[in-house]
């Protein structure tokens, strides 16, 4: 949300799920707190909390809005508080509300989700596009249809880690001849 507000105009709407909300992270992350401003935090700690504020999400974005994050998003819906299969069709729902909104507002929305599985399978359904995240020792990985975290910072320096990086940099480099040419004139023949 950080890096995208910094590069974009406008404020971001966060709609956080109890623990997910914490702004101390926002917070060591923004280079200056004047980006945190920008953005509107809500936060709701029951499903019925959450889907109160995705109903009422459309009167915060405007056409100054640049992003929407909902962390963990299918977290309440499997919740206790909600019996049978109403979780899931409750996630549904605010699924297709948010949706809605993107639509509208020609705004990007990021979702995450607690856990991928067949509960929050509508959720990966409705992605344009999905990242997966997996921990390394060096950091997070992201990997996605057009995107992959290929170097990660270590003491302040950028440390490359796979094979992948200097291939797409070989790919990218111009080369300085068209094809390489060998004549036979150029081996030397001969015995030792």
């Amino acid at each position: 949300m950080v890096d995208h507000l910094l590069l974009e105009r406008g404020h971001g709407v966060w709609v956080g799920t109890g623990r997910y909300c914490t702004t101390d992270t926002l917070a060591d992350v923004a280079p200056d707190r004047r980006v945190l401003d920008r953005v509107d935090v809500a936060r709701g700690f029951t499903p019925y909390q959450h889907t109160a504020l995705i109903q009422d999400l459309e009167g915060h974005v405007d056409d100054e809005t640049a992003v929407i994050v909902l962390p963990a998003i299918d977290s309440h819906y499997r919740s206790d508080d909600v019996h049978g299969s109403g979780g899931q069709e409750m996630l549904v729902r605010a699924i297709a509300q948010l949706a809605a909104v993107a639509r509208r507002h020609e705004v990007p929305i990021l979702c995450t989700r607690a856990k991928a599985d067949a509960f929050s399978e509508p959720l990966e359904a409705a992605a344009s596009s999905s990242l997966t995240v997996r921990e390394t020792s060096m950091g997070p990985r992201f990997v996605g249809e057009e995107f992959e975290t290929l170097v990660y910072e270590l003491d302040g320096e950028w440390v490359q880690t796979t094979i992948a990086f200097w291939q797409g940099i070989l790919e990218a480099r111009q080369p300085i001849h068209e094809t390489a040419t060998l004549t036979e004139g150029v081996f030397a023949r001969g015995t030792v």
